[in-house]
């Protein structure tokens, strides 16, 4: 019985030790440009670079970066490159301004698929007015940021996980 307890224990500690590994579902390390960023032109590239490699499947796409203008007219290639953690596209119209949005889809490293999205201006900051005022303070659109609460649940649960199988181990020793 003991021997069964202390196998829970440190398979508690192993998936305690190892839970930022298995959740990092492929978090962007680094935007080209960056998000909220505001550009005079528009660049020939834009590019993603993510905390862990990026999977890929031969030729399969499984892996995508699309651009697209206010309009929502897609302004990149369709085919995106891979190259280990990095993921890029090429700009096919250099003419778009404003507001310009990067939507990805990628699978990391763990297997999983993330979805994602920013944006940045060319040009003028995107303003938004108000319909029922005759004000000309402008707001300026600021994307609203997505969190990961599964990571920070999974910990709390392999965290309670932990200490209860410390608590039993403590117990039956006491008891012997």
């Amino acid at each position: 019985m003991l021997k069964k307890l202390l196998f829970l224990f440190s398979m508690s500690v192993a998936l305690l030790a190892n839970t930022s590994l298995a959740f990092a579902h492929g978090e962007v390390v680094n935007a080209v440009p960056a998000a909220n960023s505001q550009l005079d032109q528009m660049p020939a590239v834009i590019s993603l670079e993510f905390d862990g490699k990026l999977q890929t499947l031969g030729q399969s796409v499984i892996n995508s970066l699309v651009v697209t203008d206010d309009a929502g007219v897609v302004i990149s290639e369709t085919t995106s490159t891979v190259n280990g953690t990095k993921i890029s596209t090429l700009i096919s119209d250099h003419t778009a301004r404003g507001l310009i949005h990067v939507h990805y889809r990628i699978v990391s490293e763990d297997g999983h698929p993330v979805d994602g999205d920013y944006t940045f201006t060319i040009g003028q900051t995107p303003t938004l007015y108000s319909a029922g005022s005759q004000s000309e303070n402008a707001v300026t659109y600021l994307p609203q940021s997505k969190t990961r609460a599964f990571p920070i649940a999974a910990t709390i649960g392999v965290s309670l996980l932990l200490l209860s199988s410390f608590a039993l181990i403590r117990r039956l020793l006491r008891n012997r």
